[in-house]
């Protein structure tokens, strides 16, 4: 049976437009509420299925008050690193009054929220955290995390650099 050639014209159409659909302002809205939820979850298969292999990660904001990143990622296996420790720094993770913006094209999305935190011994930790997240094909490729260092440095102080 002969395949006909309009089924043929779809399926290439479709398979040349994945990476502009994955691009897309709903799916990066919906991506980036999964990461968001991985994160609540700590669930690190989760996270690595949404990062890039080449992913980079920053903490923009230093101990210090310097312009200096507090810490930076590179690569998969740093990130999903650093989303372990602080899986193990925290006992609860819940982000709440989020609201999440994405770039009309589909290629940026910010996460404004409020943690409603416990540390890994219980005790509240409150802070407020922007998110900005870069993706390409589906992935995140860049990421940066904005809290609050004094909030960061008053509950864990004998953090190096607090």
């Amino acid at each position: 049976m002969r395949t006909p050639i309009i089924l043929v014209a779809a399926a290439l159409t479709l398979a040349t437009a994945a990476p502009a659909f994955a691009d897309s302002q709903g799916g990066t809205e919906r991506r980036t509420a999964a990461f968001m939820e991985a994160l609540e979850r700590k669930n690190l298969t989760a996270l690595s299925g949404l990062l890039d292999p080449d992913v980079t990660m920053t903490l923009p904001l230093s101990f210090s008050g310097r312009k200096e990143d507090a810490a930076r990622f590179t690569g998969k296996a740093e990130v999903l690193g650093y989303a372990k420790n602080a899986f193990a720094t925290f006992g609860k993770i819940n982000f709440v009054n989020k609201k999440v913006t994405v770039s009309k094209d589909g290629k940026s999305s910010f996460v404004q929220a409020d943690g409603d935190f416990t540390t890994a011994d219980g005790k509240p930790y409150r802070n407020v955290y922007v998110y900005h997240f870069e993706w390409r094909d589906g992935r995140v490729i860049r990421s940066a995390e904005y809290g609050n260092p004094v909030t960061f440095c008053k509950t864990f102080p004998t953090t190096p650099g607090c």
